[in-house]
């Protein structure tokens, strides 16, 4: 007869696989999350793409002040993930969004010759929502949580090289809605019953300080008001509805009726625009169905987007947008404090300034933010000591700050 296994045998061989399952788990996780900061770290270069772990998290490196972002239009559903089943947690994917940022990344390339930052969440939303804090976007699912980081910080990163390059700009959260009301709603971060104040509310605190755009706020090229940047007849929302596709809050439809549904921006919208300082502006699109749905008409409503973002761009960030774009060599380029002009540039190792003031200060950046050379101001610059290379010449006063960029050739 055989003899009988003991029972606490069988549980101590349980508890130990149990163990080693955990540990492998945690061992692949910490992988993940040591892979996600070292894409952080490395070097992009424009019109390259870039991939987290399993290409589950895309990044499409730009050259312009423009970053778009897809977080809920992922169709990738990995078993090894599993699924988000929180109390409250939305696991609908945001059908078309995915393809509609990348049609519009190739409209503003088209149109430009440059390319702008974009980031794509290709998981289904069932498996990651990159558009909340980690414990919701993951449902505490450590696995899971490198693929937030992944995306989180392609945005820094692609946030960190358009400070770099222009010192501001701004990112597009492009998202669906399913309401019956077939317009655009554009999120500040102002709720319906904020935008139904009247326009000097809005512009007192604490509306005008709560806003994802607070940093053009304070330095629009034009001087406008926070009313007149939400809503006026240069807002974003004016912009696109005069090509057609209704928005709000825009210069006709400058708030949501009451009982109307209106999305006011999320978690990306938080963390990337500029209500917690920075110099990198946000907006949350919302598209509806109607603009989503059809092939061709998305394509049409892309190319109506591009234009749009292009004229805010123009009008409220940097006045000679147009004539430059991406550029390197332009002597005036993103000079929206004042006229300053340098020759030649590129240059073999002198430079002559113009348009500044006898006591401003002259410092030089190499691209990474290092401080290469610091000045008074002098109308001539030796840079011949300075490696070849790009680099961020800023000129400053008491009145006013311009950078420019100068490339040091051979």
């Amino acid at each position: 007869m055989p003899k009988a296994f003991n029972g606490n045998i069988v549980v101590l061989i349980y508890c130990k696989n149990v163990i080693i399952f955990i540990l492998m788990k945690i061992l692949l996780a910490t992988l993940l999350f040591s892979f996600s900061f070292l894409s952080y770290s490395q070097n992009y270069v424009a019109g390259n793409v870039y991939y987290g772990n399993d290409s589950l998290i895309e990044y499409r490196c730009g050259n312009l002040p423009i970053i778009l972002s897809s977080p809920h239009g992922g169709y990738e559903n990995p078993t090894i993930l599993p699924d988000r089943n929180c109390v409250g947690c939305v696991t609908q994917r945001d059908s078309y969004t995915q393809e509609l940022t990348r049609q519009i990344e190739a409209a503003i390339l088209f149109k430009t010759g440059c390319y702008p930052h974009v980031i794509i969440n290709k998981l289904h939303r069932k498996k990651l929502d990159a558009n909340r804090e980690i414990i919701e976007a993951t449902d505490s699912n450590f696995i899971t949580e490198p693929y937030w980081h992944e995306y989180m910080n392609f945005v820094d990163s692609a946030k960190k090289l358009v400070y770099k390059k222009f010192l501001k700009g701004i990112f597009f959260d492009i998202h669906g809605h399913g309401h019956t009301i077939q317009r655009l709603e554009l999120g500040y971060l102002l709720s319906g019953t904020e935008l139904r104040k009247n326009d000097s509310s809005l512009n007192s605190s604490p509306l005008n300080s709560n806003t994802s755009i607070l940093n053009l706020r304070y330095s629009n090229l034009s001087s406008y008001s926070h009313s007149q940047l939400i809503r006026g007849s240069d807002s974003f929302g004016a912009m696109i509805q005069k090509r057609g596709v209704p928005a709000v809050p825009s210069d006709s439809i400058p708030f949501p009726l009451v009982g109307e549904p209106y999305f006011n921006g999320g978690y990306n919208t938080v963390r990337f625009g500029s209500k917690n300082g920075g110099t990198i502006d946000a907006i949350q699109i919302e598209s509806h169905q109607g603009v989503r749905f059809d092939y061709n008409k998305r394509v049409v409503y892309a190319d109506s987007l591009a234009e749009a973002i292009l004229e805010y761009v123009e009008k409220h960030y940097f006045a000679y947008f147009s004539k430059t774009y991406c550029s390197t060599a332009s002597l005036e380029e993103r000079n929206d404090l004042g006229y300053i002009s340098i020759f030649p540039n590129p240059t073999t190792g002198l430079i002559y300034l113009k348009g500044s003031s006898p006591n401003s200060k002259i410092d030089i950046f190499s691209m990474d933010g290092k401080l290469v050379k610091s000045i008074n101001y002098t109308e001539n610059v030796d840079l011949s000591r300075l490696k070849n290379g790009v680099y961020l010449l800023r000129v400053s006063s008491e009145r006013k700050v311009n950078t420019l960029r100068i490339i040091k050739n051979q």
